[in-house]
C-alpha cells in the first residue's frame, strides 16, 4: 500500500536538511543534502508506518499540502518547502 504524507524540508544554514512530518507527531529526520534528505524521509516514513501497522496503531489521514505552514514548524533555516 502506498502512503504519502506531507513533509516539511528545511535547508539549514550549513547546507544540510531537516525533514519534519507534521501529521505524524512531528516525526523528523535529516540529510546531508536534498537527495539524502529525500531518501532519509522515505525510509523514516516507511519505518514509522510499518511499526504502526505491526502495533495496530491508527495513523491520521494526511493533511492537504496547502494547509501546511513551513514557518510554523521550525524557525532557524535558510530555505523551506513542503
Amino acid at each position: 500500500m502506498l502512503s504519502m504524507y506531507p513533509a516539511c524540508f528545511y535547508k539549514e544554514k550549513d547546507g544540510q536538511y531537516t525533514v519534519i512530518f507534521p501529521d505524524l507527531n512531528h516525526l523528523a529526520t535529516c540529510g546531508t543534502d536534498l537527495q539524502d534528505a529525500m531518501k532519509m524521509a522515505t525510509n523514516c516514513l516507511a519505518g514509522f508506518l510499518y511499526e504502526a501497522k505491526l502495533s495496530n496503531e491508527a495513523v491520521p489521514e494526511p493533511s492537504e499540502l496547502n494547509t501546511i505552514d513551513v514557518n510554523e514548524e521550525y524557525s532557524d533555516y535558510a530555505e523551506a518547502f513542503v
